[in-house]
């Protein structure tokens, strides 16, 4: 499984500083990666019911999650950013927001999902920041480990996505020093992506890559 790790933190850093600069590639990954895991997630349950279970029919499964996500990524681009905007929006609210001011209850979840509407619509119609923002969340959760390939099979035996909640403000030991390793990556990436557009270079890059236009000319 350290192909598998290897794999997502690349992935991770590849969305940490190249998200939004990568436009429609980093929109394809994301969904690529969505879907995958949803996949990988559920796929065994279904396998099973149908009796098409084994680790054949598993890959089969994820790739095709993958390949949807992305594809569906790739035709609807703000559509798209608005759907892990609206993840990215409730985890912060679920996370974040609620602890400033209740211990729990069914305020938290009221308050998570008014965040992920409120991020859904930021990404609907600021894509641009909105696909910085969210490439720079979840690359952070990869690229940290705070989202391991042990989180994704934990998932799937338990058919729970428990394993995928993280706190976004703990620390890691880094050299046996507490380090808020996701939030300084996050932090990290969205001020790279953020200075890749202010300083020209993703407009460059929209006359190299085809796409990337689609949202270098948002607001």
């Amino acid at each position: 499984m350290v192909l598998a790790e290897v794999a997502l933190v690349t992935a991770g850093l590849v969305l940490v500083f190249l998200g939004a600069a990568l436009s429609i590639y980093a929109v394809a990954l994301v969904g690529f990666l969505l879907g995958a895991g949803g996949a990988y997630v559920v796929a065994p349950s279904i396998l099973g019911a149908v009796g098409s279970g084994g680790l054949v029919g598993l890959a089969v499964a994820i790739v095709v999650g993958g390949l949807l996500g992305a594809a569906l990524a790739y035709v609807a681009l703000s559509a798209a950013t608005a759907v892990p905007s609206f993840v990215v929006g409730a985890y912060i609210g679920l996370y974040v927001v609620t602890p400033l001011f209740t211990d729990g209850g069914l305020v938290t979840y009221l308050v998570a999902i008014l965040c992920g509407i409120a991020g859904a619509a930021l990404g609907f119609t600021l894509t641009k920041f909105a696909l910085m923002f969210v490439t720079s969340f979840i690359g952070a959760a990869l690229a940290s480990g705070s989202l391991p390939a042990a989180a994704f099979r934990a998932a799937r035996e338990d058919t729970t996505v428990e394993p995928l909640l993280f706190d976004p403000l703990a620390t890691t030991a880094v050299g046996g020093v507490a380090v808020p390793l996701f939030a300084g990556l996050f932090c990290l990436g969205f001020l790279s992506q953020l200075g890749l557009f202010r300083l020209g270079w993703v407009a460059r890059l929209a006359t190299v890559l085809p796409g990337v236009g689609r949202v270098v000319g948002d607001d």
